[in-house]
Parts: C-alpha cells; sequence; structure tokens
C-alpha cells in the first residue's frame, strides 16, 4: 500500500506571513494538529502544534507571524512511498504527521490516524487473503504478463503494491483472495518468474 493511497488530500493551509493566532484558530476550527505553509502555492514549511504551544505565553502573540516558527525543511514522503516506510519515520522521529510532496508542490498530508486506519484495513485484509511476492522487471508489461499467469493459475488479484526499483527491477506484492498458493507458486516458476515470498 503507498501513501498516496491512504494521505488527506483536502487539505487546509497557511500562509507564511499570517499571525500564529491564524493558524491557531485554523487548527482548532479543523480539529487538526498540522497545517502546511505555502507561499504562492509552493510548500515552504510546516507548523504543528506543539510549535505554536511553545510560544502561546508570549507577550505578543499578535506579532509572531507563522514563518518565524514554523520548520522550514520538515520531513516529507512522496504519494509512491511505501505506507510502512512513513510509519517507520513518524515512528522514529516521534511526529504526529508529514506532507507529502511532489516536488515542491504539496500533494496532501498523511498522519497517524491515516497509518492507523491503513494497517486496520490491511490486518483485515491479512485474514482473508493470500500474498505472493515477486521480483519483475520495471514496467507495465512485466506486470500485465505476471498478472496474467496468476488468473490463469486460479489467482483472483485483489491489489498490487510496488516495492523501490533497483537495476531495472523491483518487487511486486500481489494481495489475492484466499486461495492455495502452491499451483501459482509453481505455475510462476516454471515459467522462470522469481517468487520473493508468499503468505497463504
Amino acid at each position: 500500500m503507498l501513501v498516496g493511497q491512504i494521505m488527506s488530500t483536502q487539505i487546509v493551509t497557511i500562509s507564511p506571513e499570517k499571525g500564529v493566532g491564524q493558524a491557531l484558530k485554523l487548527m482548532q476550527k479543523h480539529q487538526i494538529r498540522h497545517l502546511p505553509v505555502l507561499d504562492r502555492d509552493h510548500m515552504v514549511g510546516w507548523i504543528t502544534s506543539r510549535d505554536l504551544r511553545e510560544v502561546l505565553l508570549a507577550s505578543m502573540l499578535e506579532d509572531i507571524k507563522v514563518k518565524d516558527v514554523m520548520v522550514q525543511a520538515p520531513l516529507t514522503v512522496s504519494p509512491d512511498t511505501e505506507v510502512e516506510e512513513a510509519a517507520r519515520l513518524i515512528h522514529e522521529h516521534k511526529i504526529g504527521g508529514m506532507p507529502v510532496v511532489e516536488g515542491d508542490k504539496l500533494a496532501g498530508v498523511i498522519t497517524m490516524q491515516d497509518l492507523v486506519s491503513a494497517f486496520i484495513t490491511m490486518l483485515g485484509l491479512l485474514k482473508s487473503s493470500s500474498r505472493l511476492d515477486l521480483l519483475l522487471e520495471n514496467g507495465p508489461e512485466a506486470l500485465d504478463a505476471a498478472s496474467q499467469v496468476i488468473k490463469e493459475a486460479g489467482g483472483k488479484i485483489i491489489n498490487v503494491a510496488l516495492g523501490p526499483a533497483q537495476g531495472g527491477q523491483r518487487p511486486y506484492y500481489f494481495r489475492l483472495e484466499k486461495v492455495s498458493l502452491e499451483p501459482i507458486v509453481d505455475t510462476l516458476k516454471q515459467q522462470g518468474y522469481t517468487v520473493l515470498d508468499t503468505i497463504a
């Protein structure tokens, strides 16, 4: 599963020139704890409720701008990042969420809540499905060909996730309706496919 499949795309943003009081009101209104900071549609920072708490006692609160307290180079992921990798980053850096970017353009936001929902969904799938991991050439033709072999061998594909590409190849994780994988694996191996792992 990829970040782009679970990220929030209805994003509340703020300008770096706005006051932190306005940022706080936006967070309270939308019941969120993070705000991407955009300047002319380009992401320039990230501000969290934790950042705001650190300045709440300042005597000149109305004079403090978002740009004064925002994180200017926040940790980010892309829509193609694996959900597991996003979860690892959030856990290791002890943060509640991250912006999802393509270049310097904001594509979405992923939060701990999004990840928990995704893992609950994935756990549900694990109980009623099988998984087959293949190493394929990187490209739609190889994916289409392998998918056809799996279908002809009796597998019904629920979804496919992609791993990182290396040397023109990449792992593909096929989630199938619960099935005996042995005949599918035998067929794939007979046709020269590299089977990385299976979960029956």
